[in-house]
């Protein structure tokens, strides 16, 4: 971005002399342009547009600014070659007019600077660790749309907030969502997780996905420590011999219901019988 800028104000400054030097100076004693001048501007313009556009693919799959800045640095060139092009033309056409090609370089300058502007502004944003507002767009559209049209995703009432924040070329995104109370913990985990490969996959530079599924108005209490009371609870019993599954559902702060997978022993033998039951505390 310094480097553009810098180009920018040299293009400017020579730029700017030589038409002060054209102003002043006899104009007879200056020779036009010829016409090879204007095969040379052409193919300048063809070619540096495809260098830009080649340059930015591979800068925007790398999320570089390094290489976005490199890309925007050809597709001035191509903007410089423009204006030469219809300076050379204007200047073989109407001799008088020897001047519009260092008027050209003065708007050429004006553009790179521009450029060069736009870029350090987002390199500053990328070092501060700025919230993205256009990947809180995407992501905006991308979940409404996936709750929307895919079934699987009906559990999901609301997206009620996503930021994103940049880390450099990368980014980590924050997602809260509403799900229906009936489901449990074990649910709205497959919810979080499904959310956030969905959000790996279609963001490949975002590097951390955090996602909060949870029922409205509900402050569940930590879950596993209800996971582990419980098993803790029920292998205490003398005819528990293991618990194979514990699901904790959250009604509110205070009430959770929780259903449990036990294999219960054969008292007669002591072994295990094969079977499960469920209880419900």
């Amino acid at each position: 971005a310094l480097t553009l800028l810098a180009t920018g104000l040299s293009v400017g400054a020579v730029s700017n002399q030589k038409l002060l030097e054209t102003i002043q100076s006899q104009r007879a004693l200056l020779k036009p342009p010829t016409p090879p001048a204007l095969v040379m501007a052409a193919a300048s313009i063809f070619s540096k547009e495809w260098l830009y556009r080649i340059t930015r693919k591979v800068g925007e799959r790398l999320n570089s600014q390094v290489v976005i800045a490199n890309a925007w640095h050809h597709r001035s060139d191509a903007y410089s070659s423009v204006l030469a092009l219809l300076s050379i033309a204007l200047a073989i056409a109407f001799p008088s007019l020897i001047a519009a090609d260092a008027a050209a370089g003065l708007l050429v300058a004006g553009m790179i600077c521009m450029t060069g502007l736009e870029i350090l502004e987002e390199s500053v944003r990328q070092l501060t660790d700025s919230s993205n507002h256009e990947l809180v767009t995407r992501l905006t559209k991308l979940l409404k749309h996936k709750r929307t049209d895919q079934p699987k995703d009906k559990d999901v009432l609301s997206i009620d907030r996503i930021r994103a924040r940049q880390v450099g070329s990368a980014a980590m995104v924050d997602v809260s969502v509403t799900t229906p109370a009936t489901l449990s913990s074990t649910a709205n985990r497959a919810v979080e997780l499904r959310i956030k490969d969905h959000i790996m996959k279609q963001e490949p530079h975002v590097i951390d996905a955090e996602i909060r599924a949870s029922a409205p108005d509900v402050a569940c209490p930590p879950l596993t420590d209800v996971e582990q009371q419980t098993k803790k609870l029920l292998l205490s019993h003398p005819q528990v011999d293991t618990v194979t599954r514990v699901t904790v559902y959250c009604h509110d702060a205070s009430l959770v219901d929780v259903d449990a997978n036990v294999r219960l022993l054969d008292t007669s033998s002591h072994n295990p019988i094969p079977t499960s039951k469920t209880t419900t505390a």
